[in-house]
């Protein structure tokens, strides 16, 4: 294990505590998690990325890689693209497919739990029209101690013409949860000033083998 994964893991869940207090994030879609996220379960994980030299154990969202589940996904000026699948098969050597969201499209998992092990997720992604300037924005959705369901931005890309691995990004929402309890969660991808595709949406299970 490295000694920044180290210092990152003792020091930031009480950064993020105060972070996810202090932003008083706004509701949003408040029955999105209730339902979907009642059966919480014990996921399966490889290391998927190992060859990008990350050795963590990962699990796929639900659907993430948009073979043949992505319309259990909410989707707004987004949809599944055939044939252009991210070039790595880090799922599988058969997988070929994508979810493009168009400039102003929103595409938002299905929920799944996360606990005080699971704090980021990763996924592949690229621009295929704007600039540099243009964003893909993700946001995690989560409920707050009183129930309600919160929005808090955890990334920003800017992505290029190619297919690209995008770094860890903390959940966040993970430190809600009390130790043995697990907090139903869901991703919003948001793409802003051009349009984009992503593909193999994993959550990094830190504590599991």
């Amino acid at each position: 294990m490295h000694a920044v994964s180290v210092v990152r893991r003792a020091t930031a869940p009480l950064a993020l505590t105060v972070a996810l207090f202090a932003l008083g994030a706004a509701s949003a879609h408040a029955s999105l998690l209730v339902a979907s996220g009642e059966n919480c379960s014990d996921y399966t994980s490889s290391q998927v990325f190992l060859p990008f030299a990350d050795p963590a154990s990962y699990t796929l969202a639900p659907g993430a890689d948009f073979e043949s589940a992505a319309s259990s996904w909410d989707l707004s000026d987004a949809s599944m693209v055939s044939g252009d699948n991210e070039p790595f098969a880090v799922g599988s050597a058969a997988d070929s497919s994508s979810l493009a969201i168009g400039a102003g499209g929103v595409a938002t998992s299905p929920a799944m739990c996360v606990g005080l092990g699971q704090p980021d997720i990763r996924f592949f992604s690229k621009r295929t029209s704007g600039s540099a300037l243009s964003s893909l924005r993700v946001d995690v959705l989560f409920q707050d101690a009183y129930g309600n369901t919160q929005t808090l931005t955890i990334g920003k890309l800017n992505g290029s013409g190619a297919w690209t691995l995008s770094p860890q990004m903390a959940i966040v929402a993970n430190l809600l949860p009390l130790l043995d309890q697990g907090t139903p969660v869901a991703f919003r991808f948001t793409a802003t000033g051009g349009s984009f595709q992503i593909d193999d949406v994993y959550v990094d299970p830190w504590n599991r083998p």
